[in-house]
């Protein structure tokens, strides 16, 4: 249940910052985090959105490596309940 929870976690975290970068680089124009949100297009100011495109990514990296971490306990488990299978089935008569 908590590699579940990990996963849902980091997906949520990862859509929140994905979902804005995403219709950032598809409509051209990125509001600012914040009270104060504003609206940065790329035509009027391309390196501030640039700026706040990149952050809005890398901010991303967290939930995206908790769902790895998920996947990674996930496949670990199953490879341990694997061998741990094999171990008990060769050791019977």
């Amino acid at each position: 249940m908590i590699v579940l929870g990990l996963f849902l976690a980091g997906l949520v975290l990862a859509l929140k910052e994905l979902v804005p970068w995403f219709l950032a680089q598809t409509s051209g124009q990125i509001r600012t985090r914040g009270h104060n949100r504003q609206v940065v297009r790329r035509a009027e100011d391309p390196e501030r959105f640039k700026s706040l495109s990149r952050n809005r990514f890398k901010a991303s990296g967290l939930g995206l490596m908790a769902m790895l971490a998920a996947i990674g306990i996930t496949i670990f488990q199953t490879a341990m309940a694997i061998v741990n299978e094999a171990a008990r089935t060769a050791g019977a008569p």
